[in-house]
């Protein structure tokens, strides 16, 4: 660029500026701020727009996927594995024992990692469920055999809950102590 190619620039920006004071319009009846104020908020409403729909898909691609393994494993297990009074096989149980794995799993990433968006999953369905699965002393006992080896705070906070009085009726509890006992499974620390 030559020098005076510059000040012929200057007076053409100069002379493109609206007069002072006065606020650009666009089509005839709105200015500039309200229109990028508008854009904005248009913007914003369509952003959040496509956050509940991509936290909405979220939820239900996490819910399938954790159905999946479940349905897997659910396959393996005693018929009617809530309801068990007395110990099964021992590889029936070690199945009882992946069940509470995954109800694991099922707990940390609904109430844990994020449960401002999948929160909801457990109060809908998983709690329910894992507290069905607490009405059977043999579900408790595989609880105890999954516990083994325990040693993150996160895990005692997933046993504390479970086999705490709003999921394990105490009297199954006491069961299901008793069951561990005779079968060598070791009740693990922190349990009522």
């Amino acid at each position: 660029m030559t020098p005076a190619a510059a000040p012929a620039i200057a007076q053409l920006a100069a002379s493109a500026a609206p007069p002072a004071g006065a606020q650009p319009l666009v089509f005839g009846w709105i200015s500039v701020p309200l229109l990028t104020v508008l854009i904005l908020a248009c913007s914003a409403t369509v952003a959040f727009i496509g956050l509940s729909f991509t936290l909405l898909a979220s939820r239900a691609d996490t819910f399938r996927h954790l159905r999946v393994g479940f349905n897997a494993l659910r396959a393996t297990m005693p018929a009617r594995f809530w309801t068990l009074t007395e110990m099964p096989e021992p590889a029936q149980f070690a199945q009882l024992t992946k069940y509470w794995q995954y109800a694991f799993d099922e707990w940390i990433i609904t109430r844990e990692l994020n449960p401002i968006v999948f929160g909801r999953l457990w109060r809908a369905y998983y709690r329910d469920v894992i507290r069905v699965s607490c009405k059977s002393p043999v579900m408790v006992v595989a609880l105890f055999q999954a516990a083994e080896g325990a040693t993150a705070p996160v895990d005692f906070k997933f046993i504390a809950l479970v086999l705490g009085p709003r999921f394990t009726d105490p009297a199954v509890l006491a069961r299901a102590k008793q069951l561990a006992q005779e079968h060598r499974i070791a009740v693990p620390a922190g349990c009522p």
